[in-house]
Order: C-alpha cells, then sequence, then structure tokens
C-alpha cells in the first residue's frame, strides 16, 4: 500500500526536534519525492542546510515515518 509523508524544516530550526512529519499529498506517480521551497530570503546555502536536516531526520525516524 502506498503512503505519503511531508517533511517540513523552518529557516533558522536546524534541530531534528524542529522537522515536521505530516501526512502528505498523492504525486502524480508512485515512489516519487518532490520538495517544494517557499522562500522570501532563503539562501541557496540555507536551502541545502535544510535539505540536510531532513535527510537526517529520515535517517533518524521510524520508516515509513507515519
Amino acid at each position: 500500500m502506498a503512503w505519503q509523508a511531508k517533511f517540513t524544516a523552518a529557516r533558522g530550526k536546524v534541530q531534528l526536534k524542529d522537522i515536521a512529519i505530516a501526512a502528505g499529498a498523492a504525486e502524480a506517480q508512485s515512489d516519487t519525492i518532490s520538495i517544494n521551497i517557499d522562500a522570501t530570503k532563503l539562501t541557496k546555502g540555507e536551502a541545502l542546510i535544510l535539505i540536510d536536516n531532513i535527510k537526517a531526520k529520515i535517517h533518524a525516524a521510524k520508516w515509513p515515518p507515519l
């Protein structure tokens, strides 16, 4: 059975506890990851740090996460 998860990391929030995991939305095809960045002042470096933090959260959380 397919599952969806949404990982949310905010600028300036760098600890694993600050990354939220919630139910995600279905993608157009299965086994797909989409990264949506909503930014006004976020730099490329900050975006990459947040993606790394989400990666760490995936490593630390149970699988599937929900």
